[in-house]
């Protein structure tokens, strides 16, 4: 079973933030203060209200908190959710399976071209996929295309 999700204060009070700005639902706020970035998991079908006009909500907050800002869309479907997190990478085949010692294991097969950005964002993804759904491992496939 996933992780319940463990907000500290800091955390509270940007999503508190970040809600009144925009009037999305934030589900979960993530701070990386070596890329000076905070990424806010929004509830599904939440993305553009969090987005705004032009992407007016992003520039206010991110002006606001001096940091770059990024709205990812959850998705109570682990496969959904984790082609949400790799956008605007086309992904090939994704797919969850359970290993004989129960391990659940994320298989992700993206096009090409976009390789070096799915790796680029598979440390995230395992962490999330974690928090989010309890799966173990992500392993990346390579592709046909």
């Amino acid at each position: 079973m996933a992780n319940k999700i463990k907000l500290s204060i800091e955390d509270i009070g940007l999503i508190t933030s970040f809600e009144n700005l925009t009037g999305a639902s934030v589900k979960d706020c993530i701070v990386n203060k070596d890329k000076d970035k905070i990424t806010f998991i929004v509830a599904e079908g939440q993305a553009g209200i969090a987005i705004g006009k032009g992407g007016i909500n992003i520039k206010r907050f991110s002006d606001k908190m001096k940091k770059r800002i990024e709205i990812l869309e959850f998705s109570s479907d682990p496969l959904k959710f984790a082609a949400n997190l790799l956008r605007p990478a086309k992904l090939n085949n994704v797919y969850v399976a359970e290993k004989s010692d129960g391990t659940k294991v994320l298989y992700i097969s993206p096009s090409r071209e976009k390789l070096g950005m799915v790796k680029s964002k598979l440390k995230n993804v395992r962490e999330l996929a974690k928090k989010y759904f309890g799966i173990d491992e992500v392993i990346l496939q390579s592709s046909q295309n």
